[in-house]
């Protein structure tokens, strides 16, 4: 049996469809349901191999669920039957719905004061959730027959790596650049608004969210990313322009990290529980996964590219004249968060992450490296034009013994930062980083991050051979820097929304905007002369599109500027007989009368260095069907 207990702010469902032949009947249960009180919600899955032994697993998970209330000091409770979580085989209808009516009767005999409420079952039901934001508001659990004990060795492992995380104690403080350490909440945030949205939404840990973020109907509306109602939610599709955006974001980071030198590699999508380092892996990351069936084994889709760079680190024969060794891959990933976290691109269930793993010999190194990533990550942030805060996180210890070391990186970034300490290390990692962007919605997004990793080179059993011969484990690091392709996207959008509201036309950048030039010839008499400017510009590697509709000009100018087009060229009488072409730039709201060189000049010069990639949409107007924009 599987059991997720969530903590929320209130909850509520309502019947949608049936889903099964046979459901529960609408008599015994609430179709639907609302309620605005502290509730404890607890999400099942009674699976096949609970059935022999079901009354060991009744009794354990009625253990487990009244020892979560006791522990959060609730006494409303929600049962709520959902076969999603299922790891194995689910059991079938008529023996979970049993199963699940014997809970609530055996928690109703414990319990006089508890408020209990069960969904109905073997239905569709649409949800809200708002889990609270303390360390105890979310846990997994899963139980097994036989001896009736929570699931063997990796339920209890991970139950223990929870109960550090939720346990270890850290302060913030804000580091500014003069090496002046403060209590977040004693900084004067004068003039920085944004870092002051920032410790907020980092120190009250509260992730959830009521209302879609503004970023979601741009994404639409410029035809870059939408809904798919076909998958599972957080899963997207990506249209047309979204795809160019996408693929410059992933090739510009894919050549950072082959210039830094690191080998690029693929690895598998789905690694099997039953290997015996990712089990212990698996610790830190509990109820994240998706899993998927093949024969009588379960696998899980990955949510980083740890896995397979480890286990490929693992199997080669690595030198210490080798380190530091660099592994990066472009890795698509899967992390089945929470329903009520989930947020347009900026936390999602199914991302592009690219991953990049180092393996160093000694801390000496180790810092090295981490300050040539910190550099790359920040130029990385810089290239896509978003305002970012800071948050470094290390052990306390570390922190003393490196200070200096730590003062010189922020001073990169001429701003301050903020700074958690742990009294002890509870995670893989001693030092980490992250670039954050803070959106329309006052919350937080990491986007870059970097950490050195003391454990993972023993537990996947990595290793180098050192100059006397000897094996030794080296440390780690891991790093994105770019983050996943996903948010990078949320990060530019929100950004510009930002800007908007100040004023500014929002824009891409011009080295990632889908179409970097749209021509409109005044009418269909000047489309030879707009297909042979068409051509000059794509020869020079520039995305052009043309609308070739039978519109007022006006209205042409409008659809381009709805798209967030960067240049508009304008091409009638007057650019025919002088050869040159009237342009319009969104970055300055200027209007110029130039010579199509000094065009392709002034791209070159704002895209120098970074990638290409060809249009993938018909070049005319009236042949780009309409997706998800609003005409």
């Amino acid at each position: 049996m599987q059991l997720l207990l969530v903590h929320s702010h209130g909850f509520d469902w309502k019947v949608t469809d049936k889903a099964i032949k046979k459901p529960e009947s609408s008599q015994d249960v609430k179709m639907s349901y609302s309620t605005l009180e502290s509730t404890l919600v607890v999400f099942i899955s009674v699976e096949t191999n609970d059935i022999p032994d079901i009354s060991n697993v009744l009794a354990k998970s009625c253990t487990e669920i009244i020892s979560a209330l006791k522990d959060i000091g609730e006494s409303n409770l929600i049962l709520y039957p959902w076969v999603h979580l299922a790891k194995t085989q689910p059991a079938k209808p008529d023996a979970a719905l049993s199963t699940l009516k014997k809970i609530e009767t055996t928690l109703r005999s414990k319990s006089a004061e508890l408020n209990i409420v069960r969904a109905p079952f073997g239905y569709y039901k649409s949800f809200n959730l708002n889990c609270k934001g303390h360390a105890l508001a979310e846990r997994s659990k899963e139980i097994l027959g036989q001896s009736g004990k929570v699931s063997s060795e990796k339920t209890a492992e991970v139950t223990k790596a929870l109960t550090a995380e939720q346990t270890a104690r850290s302060t913030f403080h804000i580091l500014s650049v003069d090496g002046k350490l403060a209590p977040f909440d004693k900084f004067n945030y004068k003039g920085q608004k944004e870092f002051e949205l920032f410790v907020k939404y980092e120190t009250a840990k509260d992730r959830t969210v009521s209302t879609p973020p503004l970023h979601v109907n741009v994404m639409k509306n410029l035809e870059l990313v939408d809904y798919e109602d076909g998958s599972d939610p957080g899963n997207f599709r990506i249209l047309p322009r979204g795809y160019i955006v996408k693929r410059l974001i992933e090739d510009h980071v894919n050549n950072m990290a082959a210039q830094y030198g690191a080998m690029i590699v693929e690895t598998p999508l789905m690694y099997s529980y039953d290997h015996e380092s990712l089990k212990k892996y698996l610790e830190r990351f509990p109820a994240r996964q998706y899993v998927v069936q093949s024969g009588n084994k379960n696998y899980f889709l990955r949510f980083a590219a740890c896995f397979g760079q480890f286990l490929t680190m693992s199997d080669a024969i690595i030198s210490y004249r080798q380190l530091p060794l660099k592994i990066f891959e472009m890795a698509k990933s899967f992390r089945r968060e929470q329903r009520g976290e989930l947020a347009g691109l900026r936390r999602l269930r199914a991302f592009t992450m690219p991953d990049l793993h180092t393996a160093i010999s000694d801390i000496t190194m180790a810092k090295k490296e981490f300050d040539e990533q910190f550099r790359l990550a920040y130029q990385y942030m810089q290239d896509i034009e978003v305002n970012i805060e800071t948050a470094f996180r290390m052990t306390t210890e570390f922190f003393d013994e490196n200070k200096e070391w730590v003062i010189s990186l922020i001073k990169l970034l001429k701003k301050p930062i903020l700074l958690e300490l742990f009294e002890i290390r509870y995670a893989y990692f001693i030092l980490k980083f992250e670039f954050n962007v803070v959106d329309t919605q006052k919350k937080a997004a990491a986007l870059s991050t970097v950490q050195i990793d003391v454990e993972n080179s023993e537990r996947f059993d990595i290793k180098y051979t050192d100059s006397s011969g000897k094996e030794i484990y080296p440390l780690l690091t891991h790093c994105s820097l770019s983050g996943s392709t996903e948010r990078v996207i949320y990060g530019i959008i929100e950004e510009q929304i930002k800007r908007s509201q100040k004023g500014s036309k929002p824009q891409f950048p011009l080295w990632l905007s889908p179409a970097q030039v749209r021509i409109l010839p005044v009418s269909e008499d000047y489309l030879d002369f707009t297909n042979t400017i068409a051509e000059e510009l794509e020869q020079n590697d520039i995305r052009v599109e043309i609308d070739d509709r039978d519109l007022s000009l006006g209205k042409k100018i409008r659809a381009a500027e709805k798209l967030w087009t960067p240049i508009i060229i304008v091409v009638g009488e007057k650019e025919l007989k002088e050869g040159k072409v009237s342009v319009r730039y969104r970055f300055n709201n200027s209007q110029e009368f130039q010579a199509l060189e000094e065009v392709v000049e002034f791209i070159q010069s704002q895209t120098q260095d970074k990638p290409t990639y060809f249009r993938v949409f018909p070049k005319l107007v009236s042949h780009q069907p309409i997706f998800s924009r609003v005409v």
